[in-house]
């Protein structure tokens, strides 16, 4: 009768191994939307780099390549986040810089 429980507890814990849910913190959709809009929103190219990398983050979770997953979600997140940031950064330089040009060209006159 133990040997029977043993073997029952050994066959749920492996079945819950097996359909445990993967250490990724961000949903797959997600990811790949906030990539296509860092595409529209952001730097373009550092966007359509996210997007691929969303991608293969998404198939490699479907095969059940955990780790991998990981990997490329990770770096589809640093580019999405450069994206934005290079953008926003354009954004506030350019006024900045223009004003600055032209008060330089107001004092040499």
């Amino acid at each position: 009768m133990e040997d029977e429980e043993k073997a029952m507890e050994i066959l749920v814990s492996n079945a819950g191994a097996a359909h445990s849910p993967s250490p990724i913190y961000c949903c797959w959709l997600r990811l790949r939307y906030l990539a296509a809009t860092s595409i529209i929103c952001g730097c373009s190219c550092l966007g359509i780099m996210a997007l691929v990398f969303a991608i293969k983050a998404e198939e490699r979770h479907k095969a059940g390549r955990f780790p991998e997953a990981a990997h490329w979600g990770a770096r589809a997140r640093r580019l999405i986040w450069a994206s934005f940031a290079v953008w926003l950064t354009v954004l506030v330089l350019a006024p900045l810089l223009l004003w600055l040009f032209s008060y330089a060209i107001a004092q040499a006159e």
